[in-house]
């Protein structure tokens, strides 16, 4: 029998508290937002009261919790059922509702987890006994199981393929889709929603096995991502632009560069003019992105409940490959989840002050990141990294992730956020710019547990 889905966030101790949001019975806030990131199969095989009850032993306010996610092969070193999981590619982990998918075009795959009972809610309501918020951490417009299923909701790119693993942000079923799975999971007694590729997803999955024989520079990687669906298309008529002019005059320039021209390496953004009309067509995708995420986040707000936006490997205003808009989006954002990986600890106040310049100066921001490998070797490295994202200016910090990391590492989280929440803050030092360094093609972002690795 399936529980009725109620309640809010209570319980949490004045001295860590929960995220501050709007319940109206919700604890006096805190604006120390610390949390674990993890997968419900992990949480299962700890058992829910047990990991509820070793969240909060470890210091930590909150959880952000896997809700729907994206197909992969995980390595699980303390998890006692499997050491290797095979992520069930594009699933939710909570039994759908019929009341919000039952007249969306796109159906839900729902998990084994959730098969026989909602398992989901088991967590939530652990965690809320404990005094733990969650937050749904949700992947949502990444999906090759939906996209293989229903491919005339997918990217389409000039030269007419379909990318299976990338829904269109413009198509209407779509839209309707994530509207549905925010309604859903706002039913639940939860803190948050965080949006995890909420953008256009790039041609590159990194979860397949790429198959090129071709270098690819990141402006071919933008054409190659551009999609021209009858969606994108309508979407660009709208405002005024020929998208069938701009489809015809990318193709061209992507058959230029497969015969060896246009191989220039650096950024996106001074290139643009070069193709015509790319720059309207662009700015179509970022308005139709802001537009749906204020409409999938009002459903939130709605309930009371938060919305947050992961961002990665974006510091400035304007990603064009992704189409997210930090100005645009980072006003109804909650908080802008940036992944602090492969990174310095003094990286950490260049990162947050070029975020909120794009986003805005009152923007709140959230750091993830990882205390074990590759990113710490020791408990000393996760106190930096923990004491540098503060030192910064973030308003919250995400460890990443339970399954993932040896278990040992938890008590390293331990120390470090008891010794940051023992003692004040040292006031954060002057900002300096972020200086990235590698060999010549090499890439800072490429790392275990990142999936995208572009650069604008």
């Amino acid at each position: 029998m399936k529980k009725k889905l109620t309640g809010t966030i209570t319980g949490a101790p004045a001295s860590l508290g929960v995220p501050p949001h709007t319940n109206a019975s919700a604890p006096a806030p805190n604006p120390l937002y610390l949390s674990l990131y993890c997968y419900p199969w992990d949480v299962l095989d700890e058992g829910p009261a047990a990991f509820a009850k070793l969240t909060r032993a470890t210091g930590l306010n909150h959880i952000n919790m896997a809700s729907s996610y994206h197909g992969g092969k995980a390595f699980l070193p303390h998890n006692s059922r499997n050491r290797v999981y095979y992520i069930e590619d594009g699933a939710v982990y909570f039994p759908p509702s019929p009341q919000f998918f039952g007249g969306t075009k796109m159906q839900p795959r729902a998990s084994r987890l959730a098969a026989d009972h909602d398992s989901y809610l088991d967590i939530v309501e652990a965690c809320e006994k404990e005094g733990v918020g969650v937050t749904a951490w949700t992947v949502f417009i990444h999906n090759s199981h939906l996209g293989t299923t229903y491919p005339e909701y997918t990217t389409q790119n000039a030269f007419g393929d379909r990318y299976l693993h990338a829904l269109c942000p413009s198509q209407l079923a779509v839209q309707e889709y994530m509207r549905a799975l925010a309604g859903n999971l706002a039913s639940y007694p939860i803190n948050a929603v965080e949006f995890e590729c909420f953008e256009f997803i790039s041609f590159r999955h990194y979860s397949f096995l790429e198959k090129e024989g071709t270098g690819v520079t990141p402006f071919a990687e933008m054409m190659l991502s551009l999609c021209f669906c009858p969606a994108c298309l309508a979407a660009a008529k709208q405002r005024g632009v020929n998208g069938t002019a701009v489809e015809k005059a990318v193709k061209d320039w992507l058959e230029e560069y497969f015969e060896g021209k246009h191989r220039f390496g650096g950024g996106v953004g001074p290139k643009i003019s070069s193709v015509s009309g790319l720059a309207d067509y662009l700015e179509m995708r970022f308005a139709v992105l802001e537009d749906l995420f204020k409409d999938v986040a009002g459903i939130l707000h709605a309930r009371n409940k938060k919305a947050y936006l992961i961002i990665i490997g974006q510091e400035e205003r304007r990603h064009y490959l992704s189409g997210i808009d930090l100005q645009r989006m980072g006003q109804v954002a909650d908080a802008v989840t940036a992944l602090f990986y492969a990174r310095k600890p003094q990286e950490a106040p260049g990162i947050v002050r070029e975020i909120r310049r794009a986003a805005g100066a009152k923007t709140a921001v959230h750091f993830a990141v990882r205390p074990g490998y590759p990113d710490a070797a020791s408990p000393t490295d996760v106190l930096r990294l923990t004491e540098a994202s503060l030192k910064a200016g973030v308003n919250g910090i995400g460890y990443y992730n339970f399954g993932l990391f040896e278990k040992f590492h938890l008590d390293w989280v331990r120390r470090a956020v008891g010794s940051i929440t023992r003692g004040a803050i040292p006031a954060r030092p002057p900002a300096k710019k972020v200086i990235r360094k590698g060999k010549p093609g090499s890439d800072p972002y490429i790392a275990v547990n990142v999936l995208r690795t572009d650069r604008d």
